[in-house]
């Protein structure tokens, strides 16, 4: 049977460094940040096999629950360390989540809400049903991974045609991109222009208290990236004409939101902020860029924008949710 432990943030960075593809929702530094701003608390584990290996890492945030007791939630775990493709077989997903809940119960993690990072395949969804969970009616995660291997011009002849377009547009337009600190006064605008985006658009999106703690994590394997563009040689971020802001998180850098004003979009540089996003990832010798989100609830705009990068879709299988049965165990 496979077992999982505790581990402190030495043994995780020592781990993490052996996983490709990695999600943000699974660093130690967004499980911090969780902590900081909310109610739940992030626990990570390894997942060893029967033989002492090394299998993968786990981040849970947990909360306790009047009555019910304590409630687990694990959003894109586990992530499986690299060197067998193997580790993605259905037998050793079966003995991954069996160890993973039977430490649950352990801890009184009655009520368990996972949305694991797997791709949305029909054996998958058998195998958690077998845990007794069920799907829940909320859209699958879905995004897609562009390949930062190929070079520059590799890169940019792997575009959409009008996608090229837009970015040489924008870089004729005497647009200026700079790459900024994550500094309070920075944040304010960000987060002021953001606001009226979610107003303007009705969402709920990122809560500030998240975006602030994110932003003042610092270690090597994570950097919170901060671009900014005006339409001048300014580097002045309260006139400028478009935020962006990426998250480095091993080797892959995601990107996290972004605000243009009006004058931005007319310009397009939205395009030539992400491009040069992209640029700085592949720069930092990052393997991957994912473009932060891409599913049916997308909105359409966003969908035609992000659709012109060609990155190499992925859907996960979605939220599961389930009360664990202290004496229920998984054969």
């Amino acid at each position: 049977m496979f077992s999982v432990k505790e581990v402190t943030y030495h043994d995780w960075q020592n781990h993490i460094q052996n996983c490709q593809k990695t999600n943000m929702l699974q660093f130690w530094q967004y499980g911090d940040a969780k902590t900081e701003t909310s109610r739940w608390e992030a626990i990570r584990f390894l997942i060893i096999d029967e033989d002492k290996k090394s299998i993968g890492l786990a981040q849970v945030l947990s909360l306790k629950v009047p009555l019910i007791g304590g409630v687990a939630r694990m959003n894109r775990g586990p992530i499986l360390l690299d060197g067998s493709e193997n580790n993605k077989s259905l037998n050793v997903l079966i003995k991954v989540f069996s160890a993973l809940i039977e430490e649950f119960k352990k801890r009184h993690w009655w009520l368990v809400q996972i949305a694991p990072e797997i791709n949305d395949l029909e054996l998958a969804n058998n195998l958690l049903k077998q845990f007794g969970l069920r799907k829940l009616a909320v859209t699958p995660y879905a995004s897609g991974l562009l390949s930062l291997q190929p070079n520059e011009e590799q890169l940019i002849m792997g575009l959409k045609k009008k996608w090229r377009y837009s970015l040489r547009k924008a870089q004729g337009a005497n647009v200026n991109i700079s790459m900024q600190d994550g500094n309070s006064k920075n944040l304010k605008v960000l987060l002021s222009r953001y606001s009226n985006l979610k107003k303007k658009n009705e969402f709920d999106g990122i809560a500030d208290s998240l975006i602030l703690s994110l932003a003042k994590k610092r270690a090597k394997e994570w950097q919170f990236n901060f671009f900014i563009a005006n339409n001048d040689n300014s580097s002045n971020i309260e006139s400028c004409c478009g935020i962006l802001v990426s998250v480095r998180h091993g080797d892959t850098t995601t990107y996290f939101l972004g605000v243009t004003t009006a004058k931005g979009r007319e310009l397009q540089v939205n395009y030539l902020l992400l491009w040069e996003a992209i640029l700085h990832a592949k720069k930092n010798d990052c393997s991957w860029f994912d473009i932060g989100g891409l599913d049916l609830s997308t909105p359409k705009g966003v969908t035609h924008f992000k659709n012109g990068l060609q990155s190499e879709p992925y859907s996960l299988i979605g939220e599961w949710r389930g009360f664990l049965l202290p004496w229920k165990f998984i054969k």
